[in-house]
């Protein structure tokens, strides 16, 4: 019988699994819209992204695991609203991954439940998140978890200027 998928604080030493989920992510976000393109370099930067926020008390890291195998992340953050608004903070949920393999066995649902959780204790009360509108099982998910729509992010490329 396989693991069961134990959902944890990630630690440093999960950072170079979590580098590879998110470039798998990153991989799958690129075949669907090449704005999504990673940097020569952005290994090395989210590796210390990741840093960044497991030193931050507004942050976490949540990891799926079987057994000593990563098999998804999340990273949830306390987002302050600014002061014009009634609701001072809200939650954020910055990125969720799961390896292809593992998709549809709940270990997304898993990981969100342990965010909400999180927020929950944090005296949260309202989650966002941005999923492609090219990513239509990222769509499925988190529609099917409750989620809707608040908010369009639009594109606007500026024309180069003729020389």
């Amino acid at each position: 019988m396989a693991d069961a998928v134990e959902i944890r604080r990630g630690t440093p030493e999960d950072f170079s699994q979590v580098v590879q989920l998110w470039l798998e992510m990153m991989r799958y976000h690129h075949s669907l819209d090449p704005r999504f393109e990673v940097a020569a370099s952005g290994e090395q930067a989210y590796l210390e992204y990741l840093s960044d926020v497991f030193a931050n008390f507004d942050f976490n890291l949540l990891v799926a695991a079987r057994g000593e195998r990563l098999v998804g992340y999340t990273i949830a953050a306390i987002m302050v609203n600014h002061a014009i608004l009634a609701l001072p903070q809200y939650g954020f949920i910055a990125e969720m991954a799961v390896t292809e393999a593992e998709r549809g066995q709940g270990t997304g649902e898993a990981m969100w439940t342990a965010a909400v959780e999180w927020f929950r204790r944090r005296g949260i009360t309202v989650v966002q998140l941005n999923v492609s509108p090219r990513n239509e099982s990222g769509q499925r998910f988190w529609r099917k978890l409750g989620c809707g729509d608040f908010l369009d992010i639009l594109w606007y490329d500026i024309p180069r200027k003729a020389t």
